[in-house]
């Protein structure tokens, strides 16, 4: 069962960045598919950090090119969503590998409100700067 399954409202429109959070969004499901089966989730929860960190390095370079004027509020979100997430990987390994359903409230909380209200802002910005 998925934590979350994309669809439509999730898009963006912005190609780039829609295909790299549907892969959060499958490593998120693979993690809570461990957690369902009672596994150590470890390693995927690492994967899932570093494609985090690349997706927001990769989005900061794509506002920079649209001259995103909300671009270092949208990096210091990104730094407190990143050391959010260290602290909840952090609670997962001294827990033993498992996962937890706060960690998935997370997940969920940050990728929905995330993506529709904080990132809809920059493509919203870049349609308009496609003109």
């Amino acid at each position: 069962m998925s934590l979350m399954v994309w669809d439509n409202t999730l898009a963006l429109g912005v190609q780039t960045m829609d295909g790299e959070h549907k892969e959060l969004l499958a490593l998120m499901n693979k993690i809570h598919d461990g957690f369902l089966a009672g596994a150590v989730v470890n390693d995927t929860v690492a994967r899932l950090g570093a494609a985090c960190a690349r997706h927001f390095a990769d989005e900061e370079a794509f506002m920079q090119s649209i001259a995103y004027p909300e671009l270092n509020v949208h990096k210091l979100l990104h730094r407190q969503l990143l050391e959010k997430y260290a602290h909840h990987a952090g609670a997962i390994k001294a827990g033993g590998g498992k996962a937890n359903e706060a960690f998935f409230s997370f997940l969920k909380l940050w990728l929905v409100s995330h993506i529709k209200g904080i990132d809809a802002k920059y493509a919203a910005h870049s349609r308009g700067a496609a003109r």
